[in-house]
């Protein structure tokens, strides 16, 4: 999970506070002005994190199991196109804390997804991680299951951006900042 901005945004930062959602994307999505978060973009590109963002020149990678853990919602929110010579288009998905007063707001606005079952962002189930150095040393072919490593996957469709509007604060201390390439969506107004 990426958020990417200009590099001034980051100064000093520790802790990402949400914010209200402002009325970008579709006019009539029901958490503009209503519902405060983060907003993450998800999109992987073949499995990887793009080297490309429409959203700023600086990333910090901000591990998804992080929010994305037991305890988590997801819903969906909104599908748009940000109309320009290159027609990217974007869906938002709510992610939330079960039972949090943002998780009983998306329960009566939004569509739940299921987090193991949806074409935007899934998370599979854990899978051979690696080898126990305990039992390694018994026996070098017996593989541990960690049950705290998921796989994430998320929509790759070309032009089309995934991104993760996350309800709480998130502490980004000790994670790394990378500069990328911006992409505009649109050659004149540049956004």
């Amino acid at each position: 999970m990426t958020l990417s901005v200009t590099s001034d945004y980051f100064k000093d930062l520790v802790t990402m506070m949400p914010t209200v959602k402002d009325n970008g994307g579709d006019p009539r999505c029901p958490i503009n002005g209503k519902l405060s978060g983060v907003f993450f973009g998800v999109t992987l590109w073949k499995g990887i994190l793009p080297t490309i963002s429409p959203y700023g020149d600086t990333r910090v990678q901000v591990p998804l199991e992080q929010v994305f853990d037991e305890s988590a919602r997801l819903y969906f929110a909104d599908f748009y196109c940000m109309s320009g010579k290159r027609h990217n288009h974007y869906v938002t998905l709510v992610l939330t804390k079960a039972y949090s007063p943002a998780d009983k707001f998306c329960q009566q606005h939004l569509i739940p997804l299921d987090e193991r079952n949806n074409i935007f962002l899934r998370k599979e189930a854990p899978t051979v991680s690696m080898v126990n150095p305990q039992v390694a040393s018994n026996n070098p072919t017996v593989p541990m299951v960690n049950p705290q490593v998921s796989i994430y996957k998320t929509l790759w469709l070309g032009k089309v951006w995934v991104e993760v509007f996350y309800t709480n604060e998130v502490s980004i201390q000790g994670l790394g900042l990378t500069t990328i390439s911006v992409q505009y969506g649109c050659l004149i107004c540049y956004l």
